[in-house]
């Protein structure tokens, strides 16, 4: 069975392969242009159209795949290949106005990028890259009237499934807890200002226990002793009752 490691070295060297075969094809073309002055004919161009279209599709989809093969994982990977994938855009960019520069030959057969097209590898290179880089390289994109539709739009969040032990394990810790407190304050209906504390607490740790499994997200901003507090998920449920004093609140 094929790991993903083998997957990514194999899908890599098909994309060399791919830019080979482009390049095998588009050299002697434009060696015809510069040396003899030739325009290339009609073949010519459909085959760099059909080539560039295979190699640069190619790189597209592996883009979109390469993290359901961890290969975002390897930091230094992941950012060596959105360097490539900078280069790549470039090199499109090139493919495309050598394309459109022969329209008159291709007339009706000139393809034209979608809205969405190569929005993978722009996304690759806004996430990985420096700032700089990548506006120039968006920049490059609108100039030349090409979709940019990854530079302005980024993907939606993976979802991570959490595991079961995890939820019931939270489930479990929160129910204990919060039993532990009900029978402390049977027990102990007039707890200490010490006592009260150390409830709360424990108290606070139940409710966010048993909100970890709970689906949804809950956003806290506070200020306390001059402390600026902020707090999403069971976070924000620990927040929340460890701030909130009921029988103050009653009392008052």
């Amino acid at each position: 069975m094929m790991t993903n490691e083998q997957a990514v070295l194999l899908a890599e060297a098909e994309i060399e392969k791919l830019k080979q075969a482009y390049m095998a094809h588009l050299n002697p073309v434009v060696l015809k242009i510069h040396m003899n002055g030739e325009n290339p004919s009609l073949q010519d161009l459909l085959l760099c159209q059909k080539l560039g279209a295979q190699y640069f599709n190619f790189i597209e989809n592996f883009v979109g795949n390469s993290g359901l093969l961890g290969a975002h994982a390897n930091g230094k990977w992941v950012t060596g290949f959105a360097e490539s994938c900078h280069s790549y855009l470039g090199a499109f960019v090139v493919h495309v106005n050598f394309l459109r520069s022969h329209s008159d030959t291709l007339k009706g057969a000139l393809e034209s990028p979608n809205v969405g097209a190569y929005a993978n590898m722009q996304r690759m290179t806004k996430e990985y890259l420096p700032k700089k880089q990548w506006q120039q390289l968006e920049s490059l994109f609108k100039t030349n009237s090409l979709p940019t539709a990854g530079f302005e739009y980024a993907g939606a969040n993976d979802l991570n499934d959490t595991p079961k032990w995890q939820l019931l394990l939270g489930l479990a810790v929160g129910l204990l807890f919060a039993f532990i407190v009900l029978v402390s304050a049977i027990l102990i209906p007039n707890p200490t200002a010490t006592q009260f504390f150390i409830f709360r607490g424990v108290f606070a740790i139940s409710l966010a226990a048993i909100a970890a499994i709970i689906p949804g997200l809950l956003n806290v901003e506070s200020r306390f002793q001059k402390f600026s507090i902020k707090a999403t998920g069971a976070i924000a449920v620990f927040v929340i009752v460890w701030l909130l004093n009921p029988p103050a609140l009653v009392g008052g």
